[in-house]
Parts: structure tokens; sequence; C-alpha cells
């Protein structure tokens, strides 16, 4: 499948609203030295808007808008795309994980931008967190019961269709309605404790096709899970896939998922200080993807017809880093 590279800023209206076209736009967070971000809005043909993740934002009593840093990707990032764009609404916004620097910005748009529905894998993490991941995990909770209040939560499993566009076919890949577990967990370092590995294992990932293209989002999952866990319950010719976002922001990847997937292209959501050393890139190079990093080439959008695809970036991997 041909694919093209145009050094082009993102903020043309035709690219995203073109009839006919299906949109996937990855936004480069801000680093703010913590967690790594993901946000990425997608443009279905028949006009409607999806979301998986919302990028980073993290609660700060003592900062003046009440964000570390005064960021928040969906008030600073997502929300001002959107409306730039002329969409008044998310028809539907899956969330990989509860993480505060995947679902961070959904912490502001709950109350700012409408939302029809939020999809989720419906996992509860069943241990104890330290302070480090209790606020966030519960944090999620929250959002979650808030549209479960609304009557406007969808719980998704391995197999699942989600009806979210009629000329989409979404399936859901990962997790089990039994979820993931470790079942060695005294293998894991300490500085990687269940409320984290855990809460990755089980992202919400999701294959997207439109026509004879296919993107897959397969979320936080981390390089241990994916072996053990992710590619021994589905069936590996599903994985496979013309447009990948990189799982755990290219952070984790494994020779036997980059195999599985055989990329065209791979897109990690990442800041520049990790982009240079990601695991994922020459794995995924040694199988024929081209690889694109936010950190190096700032926002990334691909616009597909359902027969070819063309990615689009705001920068060169040459160039500076957006401060």
């Amino acid at each position: 499948m041909k694919f093209a590279l145009l050094s082009l800023l993102l903020t043309v209206p035709s690219l995203l609203c073109a009839q006919g076209k299906f949109t996937l736009t990855v936004f480069e967070i801000p680093d703010i030295q913590r967690g790594a971000g993901l946000a990425i809005v997608m443009q279905t043909p028949s006009g409607k808007t999806l979301m998986y993740d919302t990028g980073s934002a993290y609660p700060e009593k003592l900062s003046s808008d009440g964000w570390q840093a005064n960021k928040n990707a969906g008030r600073d990032i997502v929300v001002p795309f959107l409306k730039d764009q002329k969409v008044d609404k998310v028809d539907a916004l899956l969330i990989s994980h509860a993480h505060f620097d995947h679902f961070g910005g959904l912490m502001w748009m709950v109350d700012h931008f409408p939302i029809t529905k939020l999809i989720d894998s419906g996992y509860v993490f069943p241990g104890q967190a330290d302070d480090n991941y209790n606020g966030e995990l519960g944090a999620y909770n929250k959002l979650r019961n808030t549209f479960k209040q609304r009557g406007a939560y969808q719980e998704a499993h391995t197999g699942e269709m989600l009806d979210l566009d009629p000329d989409l076919k979404v399936e859901v890949l990962a997790p089990p309605k039994t979820f993931f577990s470790e079942p060695n967990p005294e293998s894991r370092p300490k500085a990687d404790p269940p409320a984290h590995y855990l809460v990755n294992s089980n992202s919400l990932g999701v294959r997207i096709q439109y026509g004879d293209i296919v993107f897959y989002l397969p979320g936080d999952i981390q390089s241990e899970d994916i072996n053990q866990s992710l590619l021994k319950s589905v069936n590996l010719a599903k994985l496979k896939c013309h447009v990948l976002i990189a799982p755990g922001h290219g952070i984790h990847c494994t020779k036997e998922f980059a195999e599985a997937t055989k990329p065209e292209v791979s897109i990690a959501s990442v800041f520049p200080r990790y982009a240079r050393g990601l695991k994922s890139t020459p794995m995924f190079k040694a199988v024929g993807a081209k690889t694109y990093i936010t950190g190096l080439n700032g926002n990334v959008q691909v616009v597909c017809d359902g027969k070819s695809y063309k990615v689009t970036t705001e920068r060169d991997d040459t160039a500076k880093p957006a401060k």
C-alpha cells in the first residue's frame, strides 16, 4: 500500500472534513515530566467524530489553574482543534486505561465539551495502589460513573464489534472479559507496580477497518504482557494492520508483536527526550514500517479513502520540537 509524507500543518479543514475520508490525528503532548501522553481524534466517513484517549493532565491544587504546569491536553490541544474544525461534539470517546496521561484531558472536557458516549474495557484495579496511582484510578472511576449515570457508558471486550460508523468495522481485540493477569508478579521490577502494569495490560485495544485499510490502536500494554497475554488470546491475523499506534508510546514492543502486526506505518506518541531511543523503532523498521514519533514529527495525521492513505506531519524529524 502506498503512502506519502507531506510536511504540512494539521489545521486544514478540508483534510479533516473531506467527504468519504477517514482521518486520524495523533497529537503531540507537551512534556510536563510525567507520563507520556496520548490523544487521538478520528473523523469518520459519515462525519462523526471519535476519540481514543484525551491526553495528559495532572491535578495540582497549588497550580493557578488546578493543573500541573498549567497544562491540560483536553482544554489546550484537543478542544481548540475540534472547534477549529467546526466539530461540536464527540460522538464516542474510547479511553484505553485509567492513567492520567491518557484520560487527564477528559477531566476538563467532561464539563466543557459534549461527549455522547464513553467506551472502555471496564477494568477496575482489584488491589491496593500507592499514592502515585490511587488518585488517578479513583478519578477515572468517578468519570466512568458519571457517564454510567447519564446512560452514556459502554464496556467492551475481545471479539465485540463497536457500532461507531456504518462505513467502519471496529472490533475490540483486548482485553477479554476475564481480563489479563500476571502469573509471575515477583518477576516485575519494584518500579513497575501492579497499579501500573495491570492497568496498562488491560488497555482497550481496537482494530478499525475502513475499506481495505486497517488501523490498530493497542493502548499501553507492556512488552511482557504483549507476549504472555495479548498474543496468546487473539487471532494473530487480526493484528496485521497498515497503520499502528505503537503500544506503550513505542517504549514497549516485542519482535513477535512487530512481526504479527507488520505495519506499513507506526506512530508513537512520546516526548522528544524518549524519541531517539524507542525500543519499538528498530523492531518496526525491521518489518518494513515507516516510523513517526510525535516528539520528533509533531502532530501526525493519516487521511484514508478506503483504498490508500497519506501521512502528514507538522515537521520532519530533524526540526526542533515545539516548546
